[in-house]
């Protein structure tokens, strides 16, 4: 039987395990952290916003939106580094099946950085955030959403 890996994230933290299938064997093996997920998208402006000019209006400048916001930008900065860290893992042999839970939009982003192999081994999807649980809450979490599908 395959190692099991259990990736628990949100904008500011991955947190990952893994099983042989024995939930109470659930081992955390990593605890990626992105510390511009915690901040608000105003602490994080603290550049200005650009200048443009129109056609024809060389004194007239006009501020320039964000399209993305900065903590959009970090969020998804972040889900394609914890891709990376599974993709290298998946290509590692280090993993038979993947879980992933994480919050609705987070999930999103996660599921988009998707490669073909580690899709293939993606086993459960689970959109919520239980990352700030502790071991015993997320083992008894797991065990009531997903006892009957890890194998």
């Amino acid at each position: 039987m395959g190692m099991q890996w259990v990736v628990i994230a949100d904008k500011s933290r991955a947190r990952i395990f893994q099983t042989d299938g024995e939930l109470d064997e659930l081992i955390e093996i990593d605890d990626l952290l992105n510390p511009e997920g915690r901040q608000s998208d105003t602490e994080l402006r603290h550049d200005a916003k650009g200048r443009f000019y129109g056609k024809g209006e060389r004194d007239q400048a006009h501020t320039a939106e964000p399209k993305v916001t900065q903590g959009a930008h970090s969020a998804d900065r972040f889900s394609r580094e914890i891709m990376a860290y599974i993709e290298n893992a998946n290509r590692e042999q280090r993993f038979g099946s993947l879980v992933m839970i994480a919050p609705p939009e987070f999930l999103g982003l996660l599921r988009r950085q998707l490669g073909k192999g580690v899709e293939r081994k993606l086993y459960r999807q689970l959109a919520t955030d239980i990352t700030g649980f502790q071991e015993t809450q997320i083992r008894a979490y797991l065990k009531k959403h997903l006892s009957h599908h890890l194998h």
